[in-house]
């Protein structure tokens, strides 16, 4: 709570982040809709807590012009990260982005075979999921489907958005109460489940 979802040293990869930021914002034209770009105090969340957990391999559903995937693969360069985002190509500015990362994001316009590649490179890692947003019912079923398989175990789960989508808002209420042991983490509009038989089962409301 202290280090991590409060943490105020500055790190590395702060101005690296906040300069991709910045750029993303002056590509993406007015002229264009587009979601709602990550906030710079959430995208530095993300990367304390990738750095907390240090994951090889991430599953990430959707990308918010892929920043939040630059800000988690800034902790490591050994990190790959597994992207499920079906308009991947609709917006300009979120293609640069991933062709700057490069290899390093294997991506996918299809959900089920974002699972299938993640957990078939996963072995015997620990997963980590960050979840930006759920579009349909059929791709909420499925992936709560998955979690569920996860939660049994050891794994870390980040949700965003759960203010501003009922669905996001839905599954993190559905998965914090299949959560058997393990502690859970929200502020109403981040949430983040960590669980593991090691941790005796607690949730914290606070502030981050």
């Amino acid at each position: 709570m202290t280090n991590v979802l409060r943490g105020r040293l500055p790190y590395y990869a702060y101005d690296d982040i906040a300069t991709l930021r910045q750029a993303v914002i002056k590509a993406s034209s007015s002229k264009w809709p587009h979601p709602r770009i990550i906030s710079y105090k959430n995208a530095k969340l993300l990367f304390r807590i990738v750095n907390n957990f240090n994951p090889r391999l991430i599953m990430q559903v959707g990308t918010c012009y892929g920043v939040s995937s630059a800000s988690m693969l800034a902790v490591s360069s050994r990190s790959h990260i597994v992207l499920y985002e079906p308009e991947l190509d609709k917006y300009p500015a979120t293609r640069e982005v991933m062709e700057m990362l490069g290899e390093r994001v294997e991506c996918h316009d299809a959900l089920e075979s974002t699972m299938d590649s993640y957990t078939h490179q996963l072995g015997s890692d620990k997963p980590f999921l960050l979840i930006n947003q759920v579009n349909t019912k059929a791709e909420a079923d499925a992936l709560s489907q998955y979690v569920k398989s996860l939660l049994g175990g050891e794994c870390v789960i980040v949700m965003r958005n759960l203010a501003r989508s009922k669905r996001m808002k839905g599954l993190w209420q559905e998965w914090h109460g299949w959560a058997q042991h393990g502690q859970t983490f929200t502020n109403e509009k981040i949430a983040v489940i960590v669980a593991s038989p090691k941790l005796q089962r607690e949730d914290f409301f606070l502030w981050f």
